[in-house]
């Protein structure tokens, strides 16, 4: 049973992510206004930690894990990002990005 409020978009993205102090890169593979799910290799997070998700420059959402499969980790933030950001971040969107998101993201 699906229990989100809202779809998910599918993303392909690395982005840079905090977990219980740990900083480290992961693959995004999909983001809601509520939360996102990403892949990290080499980490056990704790059901709870405190996560921040890099998402655009300037742009840091606050989370929590909310479950771990494997290298896939369930994030969710209690404070909902903005429709434009996950507008962003969307596949079905890659076309309308500006080139910054591309050379200077993979770049930090």
């Amino acid at each position: 049973m699906e229990r989100r409020s809202e779809p998910r978009s599918g993303t392909m993205d690395d982005v840079r992510i905090t977990i219980d102090g740990v900083g480290m890169r992961c693959a995004m593979r999909n983001l809601s206004s509520s939360g996102c799910m990403v892949e990290c290799r080499d980490i056990v997070a704790r059901i709870g930690s405190p996560v921040e998700l890099v998402l655009l420059p300037g742009y840091v959402a606050q989370g929590e894990v909310s479950w771990q499969l494997g290298e896939s980790i369930g994030i969710f933030f209690p404070k909902p990002i903005s429709a434009g950001v996950v507008g962003h971040y969307a596949l079905e969107d890659w076309m309308l990005r500006g080139d910054w998101s591309m050379a200077n993201w993979r770049s930090t």
